[in-house]
């Protein structure tokens, strides 16, 4: 797998293992790619490698610190003097030990969190600035099992300093130990991934936080790329609730996206007109049972509105940690290509 990867968090839906189909019936292999929906960034970040000039947009906070720490950001880095700066006593609130203590965080890391995340925000550089809550994203995520909010018994019974069920297993032990380890001992080691994601392609690659369809109207490219959120599937607004909640510093109302809902037709309608003076358009889509979401035939019809194209079938199944344990015998994912 594309080594650069390990620069980003561990992200429900990512698309790691599925760039070489997504890449492969791009026509042009240089000009500006459009990355409608950022996400984890692993597309953005793959096609900046590529060399292609990247406009990326995503709605969420969170998907934006991710770009602008490793799409747009060309050459800073992080140093150990940065994550120093993390644990300098900072005024807070403690909305993270408040809230999310003891199911979520240990009361070590829910305190680290809280005086972190302060001394984050007040770093000056904007890019300095993205890259250390980029790195927080990544400690939050790394101390979560199967990246996720959902799991509270291992995390209490670390608060109640019960050690043998969060530490049962080779494949719980590591995150959980994050938990009630010194934080500096992850962070030096997440430093290193994200530095390794840094690297100039020579390239004014940008990052937008727009509505999709506002965004697709003003931008022009090459190809475009769609990954919205599948409809049907658990939205990334349930998620990464907590994790947006943490970032904002307050609870915000983390409403799911239009296209998770029953109106996901509509919005996808929507954003293929919006987007009709992009020549190429590449669409990722999926459904978790047969009778949940769009089906394929569907979606091709709607993009044959505007183009032609065609649809592949993918040999892919999720795993746990982006499909929060669903079975998935009956998983179908796959592209719409217009050609």
């Amino acid at each position: 797998m594309f080594s650069k990867f390990q620069s980003l968090p561990s992200y429900f839906g990512g698309k790691r293992k599925l760039v070489k189909y997504i890449f492969k019936p791009i026509k042009k292999t240089e000009g500006v790619f459009i990355d409608a929906f950022l996400g984890g960034g692993s597309v953005s970040l793959y096609a900046k490698a590529k060399g292609y000039k990247v406009i990326a947009n995503d709605i969420a906070f969170r998907s934006v610190i991710i770009g602008r720490a490793l799409i747009s950001n060309n050459s800073v880095k992080l140093e150990t003097e940065d994550l120093a700066r993390l644990f300098l006593k900072a005024k807070h609130d403690g909305f993270i030990r408040k809230n999310y203590c003891p199911k979520v965080f240990t009361s070590k890391i829910a305190d680290f969190l809280d005086n972190a995340i302060v001394n984050a925000r007040a770093v000056e550089n904007e890019t300095k600035r993205h890259l250390l809550l980029h790195l927080l994203i990544k400690f939050i995520l790394s101390c979560r099992q199967f990246g996720k909010f959902t799991h509270t018994r291992d995390t209490l019974d670390l608060e109640a300093r019960k050690w043998e069920w969060p530490l049962r297993s080779k494949s719980h032990a590591p995150k959980n130990l994050r938990m009630i380890q010194n934080p500096m001992m992850t962070l030096e080691k997440l430093k290193d991934e994200i530095n390794h994601g840094v690297f100039d392609n020579h390239q004014d690659n940008e990052v937008h936080q727009k509505d999709v369809f506002d965004f697709l109207k003003k931008v022009t490219g090459d190809v475009a790329y769609f990954d919205p959120p599948y409809p049907g599937s658990s939205s990334y607004e349930v998620e990464y609730g907590i994790l947006d909640n943490i970032l904002a510093g307050k609870k915000l109302d983390n409403k799911p996206s239009s296209f998770s809902n029953k109106d996901a037709d509509e919005f996808l309608e929507r954003m293929f007109e919006s987007a009709k003076h992009i020549p190429q358009w590449i669409i990722s889509l999926g459904q978790n049972k047969e009778d949940v979401g769009v089906k394929p035939d569907k979606l091709l019809a709607m993009v044959q509105k505007h183009r032609k194209a065609e649809v592949q079938m993918l040999d892919h199944k999720w795993s746990v940690s982006n499909a929060g344990g669903r079975g998935q015998s009956d998983n179908i994912e796959y592209m719409i290509v217009t050609i």
